[in-house]
């Protein structure tokens, strides 16, 4: 089976937005490279014109150089564990895949086998909210994980004392992926689910967490405040710090008072709490 690659050189943040963006539509392996990333799609699904039309709709924000190659079938488990690291955040989580040994110097060893979800916890984000929830205590609290990808941070959540976890991601590799990783990481309590946040019934929570981009952000921030209790936490992160207003200005109608804000590298999150 034959595999698209498509070699792209541009910023960091360029190309953090566009691993989201064609994770979307069937690239399932991102390969750092010096100048950008290489992206992989199976030939079957690969779809040309919403690829370019992905690269063309950030151009504007800086330049974007694209070589295309076709390539037969690899051993994608060696290229993925060739170029997987474990991540560690300070003191407090280590981050690795299963073909790592754990570390014990950390407080919390997360088992992370990706596969074909985005979130492997080696973005600035991942590291801001995983801070982000360190700093508040989720002892016996009820967490909503929006977007949960690999489901990093529902573990954590639930490693953090969190009495009831639950995640959902529009995409279905990144469901069943979550339920693996739950095994590996003794989290079965965690539940997850398919869809988006409009799916998901008005079960309240006392911590909502999303990690995303902004344009979600702003257009589900009403939906998670029908969901966060009173008094309750609603940490974001997956924007820049530019951002920052444009997120709590939408925050101030719902009664959403910022408490706290973080970046790395340019990257932001907000603590937020309900009035």
């Amino acid at each position: 089976m034959a595999t698209k690659q498509l070699t792209i050189s541009a910023d960091v943040e360029l190309t953090d937005i566009l691993m989201a963006e064609l994770g979307e539509i069937g690239f399932d392996i991102f390969e750092d490279t010096d100048s950008g990333i290489n992206a992989y799609c199976p030939m079957e699904v690969y779809d040309a014109a919403a690829a370019h039309t992905i690269i063309e709709r950030y151009r504007f924000l800086g330049s974007i150089d694209v070589v295309e190659a076709e390539i037969e079938k690899q051993n994608w488990n060696a290229v993925w564990e060739n170029n997987y690291d474990p991540i560690r955040i300070s003191d407090q989580v280590n981050i690795r895949a299963s073909f790592h040994a754990p570390d014990p110097t950390v407080a919390m060893d997360i088992v992370i086998n990706p596969k074909m979800s985005f979130g492997t916890g080696h973005h600035e984000t991942t590291t801001l909210m995983v801070q982000a929830m360190f700093e508040i205590s989720l002892e016996g609290k009820s967490v909503l994980d929006v977007g949960t990808g690999t489901g990093i941070l529902a573990f954590i959540a639930l490693k953090l004392g969190a009495s009831r976890v639950h995640g959902f991601d529009i995409d279905p590799w990144s469901v069943e992926n979550s339920i693996e990783n739950a095994a590996l990481n003794a989290c079965e309590s965690a539940t997850f689910q398919e869809g988006t946040i409009r799916n998901e019934p008005l079960t309240v929570y006392d911590v909502v967490i999303a990690n995303i981009n902004r344009n979600i952000l702003l257009d589900e921030i009403a939906e998670y405040a029908l969901r966060l209790a009173s008094g309750g936490y609603l940490l974001l992160s997956g924007f820049y710090a530019e951002d920052i207003p444009h997120l709590t200005d939408a925050a101030k109608p719902l009664g959403l008072q910022l408490e706290a804000e973080t970046n790395l590298r340019n990257w932001a999150c907000l603590r937020l709490r309900k009035n």
